[in-house]
């Protein structure tokens, strides 16, 4: 039989305490007061702008300080020096060039006879009728058309001193110009068509002559009486004050001197050919023997 032994039982372990994980308590307090705070970069900006306020208010401060004691230290005279120089940059003193008159006068003068304006004009039929011979037995026509030029403008060769004068109280230039006249008168082209037929020799070229004078003539009076010396006027204006400006920098008033005929340049009289007259009545030309 076998004896039990109460020491061989095995010892049960003794418990053993709960094993804890410990888990840091938050400060609800801490948490706060983190949400609550400005961001570090904001805190910096804030920082910086600071300190240049106070650079700038030291810049007025320091700013006001010279300008107290300028005056002791460098003197009242040199101050005011310095303002009136600031003043005459800021406002200078205007100045006004002006051209002495014969300088505007030496240069209008070279531009010599200015021919501002120049008509074309062109006729037809121009008949010359001859008479010839007893009885007019050998007289004889033909018909021309001719063509031809004139010109008008202003002789600057007879400008003064006196014609240029300086307005000092309108600030501009008084130019008294000639009074324009005809400058040149020519036949630039002549034909002789629609002859008569006549069994007496003639000479036909003799008519071509008398077509020539009567057109140039006609030529001469049509444009005068078509206001070509108006119109060299304006074309005058426009070529001489723009002359003035550009060697002044001035306006320029133009003017011109009044003229109670008009003188003619010779080759706007033309000259009858030698021996022959004109019959206005019966509208022919005869040659004297």
């Amino acid at each position: 039989m076998t004896t039990h032994n109460p020491n061989d039982e095995p010892t049960p372990e003794a418990p053993q305490p709960p094993v804890e994980t410990e888990t840091p308590e938050i400060d609800p307090q801490a948490i706060s007061t983190v949400e609550t705070l400005p961001p570090e970069v904001y805190t910096e900006r804030r920082s910086s702008a600071g300190r240049a306020l106070l650079g700038c208010l030291g810049v007025v401060v320091l700013l006001v300080l010279l300008v107290g004691v300028l005056p002791t230290l460098l003197g009242i005279n040199v101050l005011s020096g310095f303002m009136d120089t600031m003043n005459g940059i800021l406002n200078p003193t205007p100045v006004v060039n002006v051209s002495s008159t014969r300088t505007v006068l030496s240069g209008i003068q070279p531009l010599g006879q200015l021919v501002s304006i120049s008509a074309q004009l062109a006729k037809a039929d121009i008949e010359i009728g001859v008479q010839q011979g007893g009885l007019n037995a050998c007289g004889f026509s033909s018909n021309h058309v001719a063509q031809g030029t004139i010109e008008g403008g202003i002789d600057l060769s007879k400008l003064s001193q006196d014609d240029v004068v300086y307005d000092e109280e309108q600030d501009v230039y008084v130019v008294t110009l000639p009074a324009p006249q005809l400058t040149s008168c020519r036949i630039d082209f002549i034909r002789q068509y629609a002859r008569s037929t006549t069994v007496c020799n003639v000479d036909w070229d003799e008519a071509r002559l008398l077509a020539q004078y009567m057109a140039l003539r006609d030529f001469r009076d049509d444009a005068l009486e078509g206001g070509i010396l108006d119109r060299a006027k304006l074309e005058a204006r426009l070529v001489v004050g723009n002359f003035v400006y550009a060697l002044t920098g001035e306006t320029a008033r133009i003017e011109f001197h009044e003229e109670e005929t008009t003188t003619l340049p010779a080759s706007c009289i033309p000259q009858t050919p030698d021996g022959w007259t004109y019959d206005e009545a019966q509208n022919a030309w005869t040659q004297a023997s």
